[in-house]
């Protein structure tokens, strides 16, 4: 099988196996009248077994694997623990935190109403999200750096060359998912999608770097988890906090940082 082939294959099992499942899922839900939900965790899942909506929950929830079941089938297997540095390991932790801190200052500095939620239930809330997170979302991560990044960085100089196709593509992936959530703002849902987009471009980038820096899709994955759980404890707390698009910026932010003090350094893949 050529590099060319294998890719098709990738995105095709990737794309198609998602897509099928979230549409399918929604659906399903829509037809059912227990409409899914995109914000719940395994565990919720789990908890809502036998329940009228659990075939479309579970349809949708199968969906965010086609990346791991596209990476299994082209059968180029990279290591899962790498040779993560103290760096590395501090950029994957490190970053998703520094990302939404501006949008937790903006609201607290703004006055916007937090939600009735204990300390101890927002980090039980937070950390359960956290777990769920790395054995699903962090899953993606085996197809987008484990394979998908490697492919087309061979043909690139660059850490940017490849990143952006790679994080046009995991957008792209995101659509459906986008469309369900924000269809009922009409044409303003292209501007979200929009922005959607430049964010998982630079959050590509940043994931990208280091898996560079670590080879390791375990390194990756954790970090995808956790600034999928920032953002997740940002609007547990503050469910009406309007500044996510902050948080977008600041990926921006980081990759204009990261860039000029990473440029040209080797990497360890």
């Amino acid at each position: 099988m050529t590099r060319r082939t294998r890719t098709i294959s990738y995105l095709a099992i990737s794309f198609g196996w998602t897509w099928a499942l979230w549409i399918g899922g929604w659906w399903l839900g829509a037809v059912q009248q227990t409409p899914v939900s995109s914000t719940g965790t395994i565990f919720d899942l789990a908890g809502s077994a036998g329940s009228p909506g659990f075939v479309a929950q579970l349809l949708f929830d199968l969906g965010v694997f086609g990346p791991l079941l596209g990476y299994l089938a082209v059968r180029q297997y990279r290591p899962v623990w790498g040779r993560p540095t103290v760096g590395s390991v501090g950029l994957a932790v490190g970053v998703p935190m520094v990302l939404v801190i501006p949008a937790f200052v903006l609201s607290v500095a703004t006055g916007v109403p937090a939600a009735g939620v204990t300390v101890g239930g927002a980090v039980a809330a937070t950390a359960v999200y956290l777990v769920s997170n790395l054995v699903t979302s962090g899953t993606e991560e085996f197809g987008w750096r484990g394979y998908l990044q490697p492919t087309l960085r061979a043909g690139e100089s660059t850490l940017w060359g490849a990143t952006w196709k790679v994080g046009l593509i995991w957008a792209v992936w995101h659509y459906p998912l986008m469309v369900m959530l924000y269809w009922q703002l009409g044409f303003v849902m292209i501007f979200t999608i929009a922005g959607f987009t430049a964010s998982i471009v630079a959050m590509a980038w940043l994931t990208g770097l280091v898996y560079e820096q670590s080879n390791s899709i375990a390194l990756v994955a954790l970090m995808h988890a956790l600034n999928n759980t920032a953002n997740f404890a940002l609007m547990l707390i503050f469910p009406t906090a309007p500044f996510t698009l902050v948080t977008a910026a600041m990926s921006w932010v980081a990759v204009f940082v990261l860039e000029r003090r990473f440029r040209g350094r080797p990497s360890a893949a």
